[in-house]
Order: C-alpha cells, then structure tokens, then sequence
C-alpha cells in the first residue's frame, strides 16, 4: 500500500514538475515568428489590449490562438507530426481519383505557326485528399529538343552572355507512397536528362535537391499546379549556389498573405474536400526598393504600350486569381529596375512558375528583364545587345520540356 502511495506522489510530482517547465519555457521562448514555413501561413500575434476587447470576450480568443501559434517548439513538434503522418502510408478513408485535364495555357504566342495540342498541359491529373496535382510524363525527343532550344539561344547571344537552366519539379514527384509517386514518370531522371543535353558552358540549376529537403513544408499548392512563394524561394538557393550569389534570408523579406485561393486545376473535377481546403498564397515584399514597368500590345492595333507594374501586386490579394500577387501575372516584357547595391542585369526566359521566382532576385540585379515566349515578339537577342545583359536564365516547370510551341516561341524571338 504504501509502495502504491509512494508512486502515486511520484507521479503527481512529476506530471507538476514537467507543467512547470513548459510553462516556463512557453513564458521565455521567444515570440516574434510571423509565419508558419512548415504550414505557409502568417501566425497570430499577440493582441492589443483594450477594454472593448476584453469585456467582448475577443482579447481572450484572439490571444489564445496566439498562444497556441506560438507554443513552444510548435514549428518542430508540427513538422514531426507531418513525418509521421507520411510514415502511416495509406490511410483507409483515403480519397484518390485520377481526371482528364483540358489543360492550361502554355503555347506560342498569336504569331506560332504552330497551333497543335501541345501547346496546352492536356493529360491527367490525381486528386489525393485535399491536394490536386498533375501527372508527369517523360519524352525523350522533346526533352532533348528543349535542351537543344537553350543552347541555339545561347549560341545566338554569344560567349559573353552567361545562361543558366532551372528546370522546377512539381509536387507529385514527392509524393512519399510509391502507389501514387509512380503514376508520373521520375522528374530527377528527365531533369537530369535534359542538363545532360546542354552545351558546355550553360549552367544547370539545381532546384530540386533544396525542394526535396523542405519537402515537408508547405512548398506547392493544393489546389494549384504552382509552387508556393516558400517553394520558389528554395529553388532561388539553389540558383544562388550556381550563380555564386549568397542567398538572402527570408526574415529580410516583408511577409503578407492572401487567403482563400482555390487554383485553376482544383475546378477541374470539384472536389468538396479541395475546395473545403483553400489555400493561403504567403508572398514575401523584396528588402530592396523596386520599380516595374509592364510592356504588352494592344489587341486591336498590336501597338506596343506600357503601365506600371508591381513585383508585388497587392491589389491581387482581393481577386480570385490570387497568384496574380506575384509580379501581376503573365505578360509579355516586364523591366524591373532595383536599387541593389550591383550593376548586374539578368532576363529571365520563364512559364508562370517563374512569377513567384522573380522577387528574390531583387537584391541582386539592378535590372531584371522578364520574358514570357508565349507572348513577346520581338527579338531577345536585340534586347540583351541593347541593354548589355549579362545573364539569361531559363525558368519553367519541368512539364514544359512536352511542349512544343513553347519552344518554338522562344526560337522565333532568336530570328
């Protein structure tokens, strides 16, 4: 009996003793994170105080979700949670269907001869739980023809023009269940397949490997075929280690959020679990002062004409099409002029998966020339000799190495 009371008062000292020390370290563990990496989400801050407030009921809600956004280590005890889940495998009331995709538009632009199917992201698409993703399939003549199509570019441009090649993964290839991962064709193999092809002296990014190790957080959408900000900012490491750039931390950068957003390919075969489940587009407003110039044509007369752009457009924020935020969206030329402290200028070459890429080479360029080849006719080669641009990136995702007329809207601007 008295055994039984004397482990009864160990236990009860200890459950005490370890309240305490939690409660000690929620009290000194510091407060001042603002968003959620591993859940691309801005985190409650700690309410002001006011009598309104307080006899309303609100300060107490309002701080206890602060509270609970700010327990202590809850970034690492959320990250474990989210391993262990993947480790459950496949769960019993698991939701999976695979739906045709009409497809999104990644053509040439009015001028393309070529106007077949290729110039649309037609296939399929795996709806898993809350999460839409689309499917991968490897074709090695038009891999190599897209490797073939940055090296005739870089030919074009000359020695002096250094060109790099960022080809970005999409969220399927990392999926932790082999059932599904293996309804798309291996990324890393094409990726690698298609640097294999480039000409010696193109630099090949690696933004694979820095995605993989975050792969635990929220670096795509789940109802959007995009990678989040969160996701493009790990592939701008990657092109900070290849250009020999250190890359800026994302505590400089000012944190603002839109929520709500139901992606394109979610409306493709509604589900009411993925649209149960929007999603919060987190951007990040570059820690350099930036001044944007859009230049497009008009429909009715092809005149070439201007308006001021945003790099972050906030204004996008309230709209449907929340990806918007970054950079505005698709068009085809924008001049983004920075006060970084360099005399750098790169153009980058991109599908939309370089519109949440774009802000985080503020820091480093003076002037950032953006072209997206669906869209711009006119001659890059001119553009680079005229503004002496010393970099050209190519950005795209990896399911544009399919398509054709991409390719060939490129290499109608090299003629």
């Amino acid at each position: 009996m008295n055994k039984n009371n004397n482990m009864s008062y160990i236990n009860i000292i200890v459950f005490i003793s370890l309240v305490y020390v939690i409660s000690i370290l929620n009290i000194t563990s510091p407060k001042d994170a603002a968003v959620s990496q591993t859940e691309n989400r801005t985190l409650a801050q700690k309410p002001d105080f006011n009598t309104t407030d307080l006899f309303s009921g609100k300060y107490f809600s309002d701080f206890e979700k602060y509270f609970a956004d700010h327990f202590f280590h809850r970034e690492q005890l959320v990250q474990i949670n989210n391993d262990l889940s993947y480790l459950k495998g496949i769960k019993r009331n698991e939701e999976a269907s695979i739906v045709a995709f009409d497809g999104q538009n990644v053509g040439g632009n009015e001028t393309s001869d070529n106007n077949n199917v290729e110039a649309s992201t037609k296939g399929n698409l795996l709806i898993l739980n809350d999460t839409v993703m689309e499917l991968y399939k490897f074709n090695e003549d038009k891999s190599k023809s897209y490797a073939d199509m940055i090296t005739t570019v870089s030919n074009k441009l000359g020695k002096d023009v250094k060109v790099y090649s960022l080809l970005a993964p999409i969220q399927v290839e990392f999926l932790k269940n082999e059932k599904y991962k293996n309804l798309s064709d291996s990324q890393i193999d094409a990726i690698e397949f298609v640097n294999s092809k480039l000409q010696d002296g193109i630099i090949p990014v690696d933004a694979y490997h820095p995605i993989k190790e975050h792969i635990g957080e929220y670096v795509y959408f789940r109802t959007d075929h995009h990678w989040t900000a969160l996701g493009a900012y790990y592939g701008y490491t990657g092109f900070a280690k290849a250009a020999g750039l250190e890359a800026v931390s994302l505590k400089d950068y000012q944190i603002g959020e839109a929520s709500g957003y139901l992606g394109h390919i979610s409306t493709v075969n509604p589900s009411e679990t993925v649209n149960n489940n929007p999603d919060d587009v987190i951007y990040y407003e570059p820690p350099v002062n930036t001044d944007m110039t859009v230049y497009y044509y008009d429909k009715d007369t092809g005149e070439k004409k201007s308006y001021k752009g945003k790099v972050i457009n906030k204004s996008y924020a309230k709209l449907d099409q929340k990806y918007g935020v970054f950079i505005g969206g698709d068009f085809p030329l924008g001049v983004i002029k920075t006060s970084a402290k360099s005399d750098k200028k790169i153009m980058v070459i991109k599908d939309s998966y370089g519109n949440a890429f774009i802000p985080f080479l503020t820091p480093h360029y003076s002037e950032i020339y953006v072209i997206d080849p669906r869209h711009y006719k006119e001659s890059i080669v001119d553009l680079v000799n005229e503004n002496n641009i010393e970099e050209v990136l190519f950005l795209n995702y990896v399911l544009t190495t399919n398509f054709e007329n991409f390719m060939d809207s490129v290499l109608n601007l090299t003629k």
